[in-house]
């Protein structure tokens, strides 16, 4: 009885120290979330035929606060989009997010509708604009799935999802599973589902860039399942710098830059 007893209460030691979602997920974004920062970027799109076209961007990010984060993305190539501009200010409270283009053929910036066109993709690619936004962890439930090796690194699985019918078509998913390294926090992959729940799409993490104490995603590719449409982005000359001015996440350095 006493052996039975002594190994009871090792097993529920084991399950009441082990980490909660909660620490995976602030673990993991702490790693992976620097709070300036600027490069460029090649995205190659390959359509189910093979066919491919390449867009480069130049790309800005900024932590405003415990609240707001920003970002700008500038395209420069090809020809046909170059100084197509973007601008997003994303909010981890009750306050809209919100996005401007800037298109040089009209000459004008404009409001993006996200509640119309959040679910549209992002430059023909396989991001959408809500890809673009923070997530407000209020806003979402997570669930420790267990654990899964891939590639031979074992990862924590966490299912997340909005709390509501209605978050979960703002984010446009009905969930997502992602699968981060136990070893160091670093997200390898995420599976997303539809508001059906079929499977959507997969985001693979193929490198990580070392940024000083941080690790962010220099090589990916979103893979979608439903039209065989694949988006690959390589990062380039990333720096997490001291400071970014503010004045580059305004509209009017949008359109006068």
């Amino acid at each position: 009885m006493k052996l039975a007893a002594f190994l009871l209460l090792f097993c529920l030691g084991g399950t009441l120290f082990s980490i909660d979602v909660d620490t995976i997920m602030d673990r993991s974004d702490r790693i992976s979330h620097p709070v300036n920062l600027r490069g460029a970027f090649t995205m190659t799109l390959t359509s189910r035929n093979g066919d491919t076209r390449t867009v480069k961007v130049e790309a800005f990010q900024k932590k405003t606060s415990e609240v707001r984060e920003n970002r700008l993305f500038l395209f420069t190539f090809p020809p046909s989009v170059k100084g197509t501009g973007l601008l997003v200010h994303s909010y981890l409270n009750e306050e809209e997010d919100l996005m401007w283009i800037y298109l040089p053929a009209v000459g004008k910036v404009k409001r993006v509708n996200l509640s119309s066109s959040g679910g549209g993709y992002f430059m023909g690619s396989d991001f959408t604009y809500a890809d673009l936004i923070t997530t407000s962890r209020d806003e979402m439930n997570y669930r420790l799935l267990g654990e899964e090796s891939l590639d031979g690194d074992l990862c924590y699985k966490v299912e997340i999802s909005g709390k509501t019918r209605d978050l979960q078509r703002k984010y446009g998913y009905a969930k997502e599973v992602h699968f981060i390294r136990k070893s160091d926090f670093v997200a390898k992959r995420v599976i997303f589902y539809d508001m059906a729940g079929d499977l959507l799409k997969i985001f693979y993490i193929d490198k990580t860039a070392e940024l000083g104490e941080y690790r962010y995603p220099s090589h990916v590719r979103m893979e979608n399942e439903q039209t065989g449409h694949t988006s690959e982005i390589i990062f380039s000359d990333l720096q997490a710098t001291a400071d970014i001015s503010d004045r580059y996440f305004t509209q009017r350095y949008l359109q006068n830059r």
